[in-house]
């Protein structure tokens, strides 16, 4: 089961306010399985996916997504909007791929990312991600293995290699001009761990996510989790 697909209408409605009206030409690097790319081609904008993955680009094509199978840098053509969604943190050269971003944009379009601020996660939220997982993992809903001890180094050790959610904003902000930046539940994206898959039927896996979100939610409302993830974007 695609986890991408289960976080897609959460994306949408964060996602929406920040597009111009259909048709839009929309470029989503990192796109992986396609599965935004789609959903945004079905609200009637012009997707274009880019992905270096041979199997991700081909997975993105089954669902009708057209794919360039390349990185960002050897793109070319204008479009309204250039989208990053938790791609970006991977990047080797954070400035070389926001500036070829904007060179790719019309003037007034948006450069817009969907990021983590891995930095930013505390005892609480390593907790919240691991607990959430072990227990999807007992209702048979998930198949990963879980950490044990000291979760907070764990997460830290397998996060410290990636572009730190400060990091990305920064480089945002000096390839373009009013930048927003909205602060969003994503812990809950995180709790099937690296490699985990899951194993429930879609709509049971779907509705156990979502009660994770939205007690992720609630925790964020009352102080006691970090807002980790990054809606923001800048304007051309």
């Amino acid at each position: 089961m695609d986890l991408s697909a289960l976080a897609v209408p959460h994306t949408l409605a964060r996602l929406e306010p920040l597009l111009p009206p259909s048709p839009a030409r929309v470029l989503e690097a990192g796109c992986g399985r396609g599965a935004l790319a789609a959903a945004l081609a079905d609200l009637g904008h012009r997707v274009t996916g880019v992905d270096r993955d041979a199997d991700m680009a081909a997975a993105a094509r089954e669902r009708g997504v057209t794919v360039v199978e390349a990185d960002i840098r050897e793109v070319s053509g204008e479009h309204d909007v250039v989208l990053f969604t938790r791609s970006l943190h991977h990047a080797d050269d954070l400035d070389g791929i926001l500036a070829h971003a904007r060179r790719l944009l019309v003037p007034g379009g948006r450069i817009i990312i969907e990021e983590f601020a891995w930095e930013l996660v505390d005892e609480a939220a390593a907790d919240f991600v691991y607990d959430n997982g072990a227990l999807l993992v007992a209702a048979g809903l998930l198949d990963a293995e879980i950490a044990g001890e000291d979760l907070l180094d764990h997460w830290i050790t397998g996060h410290e290699f990636l572009h730190e959610g400060s990091a990305m904003l920064d480089a945002l902000g000096r390839v373009g001009s009013d930048l927003t930046d909205l602060r969003t539940a994503m812990l809950w994206r995180l709790v099937h761990g690296r490699g985990g898959t899951w194993t429930g039927p879609a709509t049971r896996a779907a509705d156990a996510l979502d009660a994770v979100r939205r007690a992720e939610e609630r925790r964020i409302a009352t102080g006691t989790l970090p807002p980790i993830g990054i809606l923001a974007s800048v304007r051309r």
